[in-house]
């Protein structure tokens, strides 16, 4: 769950910001904490432990955005609303600055930062240490425990050198079903065969753990990998080869 505050002196700013983020918030597990048109407001009533996000119009009367946040978020993730990119040079290494989103805001923008710069770095939940179960939920009634260290990648594609274990025998995997995906293993063992989920369902929930996705079909543990380039990579004990899609590519490359 990521708590955000969003702060402009223009109620309709306030508004349009938040009927946006709300068409995207289930899908990023993002929780609206208060929105506020008042940055001496915002300084009195906002405390520290009741959020994860702030989302801060940049220039504003009384405290600007960035006196806000140097005040109120010194420890927390911050994107500036800007009406102008030169904004950017003033407050570069300054603070832990997320993003900078333009006016209007363009949802495409924020959550392009929410992939490359937010998730899995916001620290709102104990830390995962390795042995512990993590539970992913795949539908309303069903959950399946994965230890992530015993998952080198996920795929919806068919792999070649993909197998499972049937009374002690090597199987070779056949593709998984439409709109599924197996769970791979070391040496390229199915772990978990056709389950239903989404690739981009799975990297928000897997990715605090390293896993990114490269394609379409598939995402990898980062954690596992032996060689890259810009276009292909290898896992450890993993026969199978990857290729990184020209789409993916940069935001893969950049947060790895």
């Amino acid at each position: 769950m990521i708590r955000y505050i969003l702060v402009d002196d223009d109620p309709q700013t306030l508004e349009r910001v938040r009927e946006k983020i709300d068409i995207i918030a289930k899908d990023y597990a993002l929780q609206h904490v208060k929105s506020y048109d008042s940055s001496r407001k915002a300084f009195e009533d906002i405390n520290e432990h009741d959020f994860d996000l702030l989302i801060v119009d940049f220039d504003m009367p009384v405290y600007n955005g960035l006196e806000l946040a140097k005040k109120v978020a010194t420890h927390k993730k911050v994107i500036f609303l800007t009406s102008t990119i030169n904004n950017e040079q003033k407050v570069i290494n300054r603070l832990d600055i997320s993003g900078f989103l333009s006016k209007p805001f363009e949802i495409e923008e924020f959550e392009a930062i929410l992939k490359e710069k937010i998730l899995g770095k916001v620290n709102n939940q104990k830390p995962y240490k390795k042995g512990d179960l993590v539970m992913l939920a795949i539908s309303k009634n069903k959950n399946i425990g994965i230890y992530p260290e015993e998952i080198y990648f996920i795929s919806s594609a068919l792999i070649s050198s993909g197998h499972k274990i049937i009374d002690n025998k090597k199987v070779k995997a056949e593709k998984p079903q439409s709109n599924h995906v197996h769970f791979y293993g070391k040496n390229d063992k199915i772990e978990f065969e056709s389950i239903r989920i989404t690739i981009n369902d799975l990297e928000l929930n897997l990715y605090k753990f390293g896993f990114r996705k490269i394609n379409q079909s598939t995402l990898i543990n980062t954690n596992y990998i032996r060689n890259i380039d810009s276009r292909n990579l290898e896992l450890y004990y993993c026969k199978t080869p990857f290729e990184i899609s020209n789409k993916e590519k940069t935001r893969f490359l950049e947060n790895i």
